[in-house]
């Protein structure tokens, strides 16, 4: 207990030297971790936005669907199959969909999009589209050619609420057919790219305007009540629906984002690795320079007695003494920095344009979890350990009879 008492004296015996490096520590640490938080609540928010919005946790198709896109490979007997899943405890909400390829033209222009058609009350529970209306409303009840386009689709048409619009595509046999809508609703995501193919209407007006049967649909989505039970649910659901239908969870439907998430995992581990490389140079230069100060007062203490391993104990303890309390520092400012900016969000608008034209939220909330702390925390005392090495060397190498003789 001495031991650790004359360590704790001697890191501040140059103080200004001891604040440097736990500065240097605290800065660094917030810095890093700050950083960390920021790139991973930026694909936490485009991979949350891509589930509630775009694409779900899972969908079903038939597997020739996903090769070709042709609406003639659909998926059969969907009642049945949305009731299966709907029971699994994994499950928040089932919905089936008709998707066709059209032409939307309005009297200015024309542009090639995705017919998506949807069951209201089923969309509404695997998708937050209906909370992202801006004009207008998420279809109604009595009316059935009804249709629900983007913000900038309705720009690009120059089409407003209630305005009229006629999409051409082909029915069930395959031949050509238009149709005219009226505008319900119109919608705005944070993804451009979206926005500008995927328009919807009621999938009970577009089977009647095809041909299919009411219980036919090309695409099943399926919303998880947590997204960490993904493989346990798509395991389950591949054994409800059998072989003949293709079950691919949101990593396998959109890749990039997979590996995007995959890769954030890599990042901050790089950026830790950065830090605890410049810790332990910063931490075995200031041990150094302490020992060298202090070459008469460690002969001294080894001349009257002390033995060795003494020396190193109070080495070790100086240099965690040193470290974790930087560390200590930065972790505590740099919770309380992710907390507040996860709350209320950095923003970034002027960039919005720019961010959604890729798929991302202009508003930018960092996030980080427990586990991360612990991680740095645990991994700067086995660095300040190891920092520690080089110095114990040098200062248990020493003579005391001749440092003692040294001016």
């Amino acid at each position: 207990m001495e031991i650790v008492k004359i360590a704790w004296r001697n890191i501040w015996r140059n103080k200004a030297r001891s604040l440097v490096i736990l500065i240097s520590v605290c800065i660094g640490m917030v810095g890093g971790i700050f950083a960390t938080a920021a790139m991973i609540g930026m694909m936490n928010q485009r991979v949350d936005n891509a589930i509630e919005t775009e694409i779900s946790h899972i969908q079903l198709h038939n597997p020739k669907f996903i090769d070709n896109q042709e609406q003639e490979f659909y998926i059969d007997t969907t009642d049945e199959i949305v009731n299966k899943i709907a029971q699994s405890e994994y499950v928040s909400g089932v919905s089936r969909r008709l998707k066709i390829t059209a032409m939307i033209s309005s009297a200015e222009t024309a542009a090639g999009v995705v017919i998506n058609g949807v069951i209201p009350s089923e969309e509404k529970n695997v998708s937050d589209l209906h909370t992202r209306i801006v004009e207008g409303d998420f279809f109604t009840e009595n009316k059935s050619n009804e249709i629900v386009i983007s913000q900038n689709m309705a720009e690009k048409l120059k089409l407003d609420i209630k305005s009229k619009l006629v999409l051409t595509f082909q029915d069930a046999n395959g031949d050509i057919i238009s149709d005219s809508y009226k505008i319900c609703g119109i919608y705005r995501t944070k993804n451009q790219m979206f926005d500008e193919m995927q328009i919807f209407v009621k999938m009970d007006h577009l089977n009647k305007i095809c041909g299919y049967d009411e219980n036919v649909a090309q695409e099943i989505a399926v919303l998880l009540k947590n997204n960490e039970q993904l493989t346990e649910a798509a395991t389950e659901i591949k054994a409800l629906v059998g072989k003949d239908i293709s079950v691919r969870t949101w990593k396998e439907i959109s890749p990039d984002l997979g590996m995007m998430t995959d890769m954030m995992a890599q990042y901050s581990g790089y950026i830790l690795f950065i830090i605890l490389m410049a810790l332990a140079f910063g931490i075995i230069n200031t041990m150094l320079m302490a020992i060298l100060e202090r070459k008469k007062e460690l002969g001294m203490m080894m001349a009257i007695g002390m033995n060795k391993s003494k020396i190193r104990i109070m080495i070790v303890w100086e240099t965690v003494f040193l470290t974790f309390t930087g560390t200590i520092m930065g972790v505590i400012i740099a919770q309380v920095l992710v907390s507040y900016f996860g709350r209320t969000g950095i923003d970034l608008t002027m960039y919005a344009e720019g961010f959604e034209s890729i798929g991302y939220d202009a508003v930018l909330y960092p996030a980080l979890n427990l586990e991360f702390y612990v991680q740095v925390v645990v991994l700067t005392v086995f660095t300040a350990l190891f920092s520690a090495i080089f110095p114990i060397r040098r200062a248990i190498k020493m003579n005391p009879a001749e440092v003692l003789r040294t001016e």
